[in-house]
């Protein structure tokens, strides 16, 4: 006769999450598990086959959590600098639940694709871009914004509120810029060493 559970998957899974919210991933073993339950580990496995299985469903809790966090980002405006805000309050105050979803190696790079593609559409919509200058915006911003949000995470970077905003804001408005008046296609130059008898070497830029 099977044994009868003495957890319901969705307690192992609230159990697991709250661990790894507090602790980071890798705090999550059965031991600990258990021990979190008020149990040993082997209550675990009458419902999970293992523990992947569990670090399944409590990558799928992160998930569901963290698009809570940012569900009505699109009631505001603009958008995707409200996104960026979020993302690096994310990082801050969920330092364990971040690194899960963008910085562990098996992060999921659909749920990434889905976020993008909120901001996306945020974008199209506030600025008037077409779909190519829409994700050519993101990909400039996006590594920028999440820089920020690293740096917030592992503090080595304070930063408060208004420089967020004004940080945000001076590159998100600069890389528009370029983007609506054509001026992104500049000549890409690759460094040199520098030659102190070389005038040549001296860079122009056309604004």
């Amino acid at each position: 006769m099977p044994r009868k559970a003495l957890f319901s998957k969705e307690k192992i899974v609230e159990k697991a999450f709250e661990l790894v919210r507090k602790k980071g991933a890798d705090a999550l073993t059965a031991r600990d598990l258990g021990a979190a339950l008020g149990s040993s580990s082997r209550p675990i496995f009458t419902v999970f086959e293992n523990m992947e299985a569990v670090k399944t469903e409590v990558r799928n809790a992160a998930k569901a959590f963290y698009d809570n966090y940012m569900a009505d980002v699109t009631d505001y405006v603009p958008a995707f600098k409200e996104y960026g805000r979020r993302l690096i309050a994310f990082a801050k105050n969920e330092k364990h639940l971040f690194r899960l979803l963008f910085l562990d190696k098996d992060a999921e790079k659909g749920h990434i694709d889905s976020a993008a593609r909120i901001c996306i559409d945020a974008m199209k919509t506030d600025y008037g871009l077409d779909e190519d200058q829409a994700l050519n915006l993101l990909n400039l911003c996006w590594t920028f914004t999440c820089g920020m949000a690293v740096l917030t995470m592992t503090e080595a970077v304070s930063y408060t509120d208004n420089q967020i905003n004004e940080m945000l804001g001076y590159q998100f408005i600069s890389t528009l810029y370029f983007i609506k008046t054509g001026q992104q296609y500049f000549e890409n130059i690759a460094p040199k060493h520098r030659n102190d008898n070389d005038e040549g070497m001296t860079l122009k830029v056309n604004f």
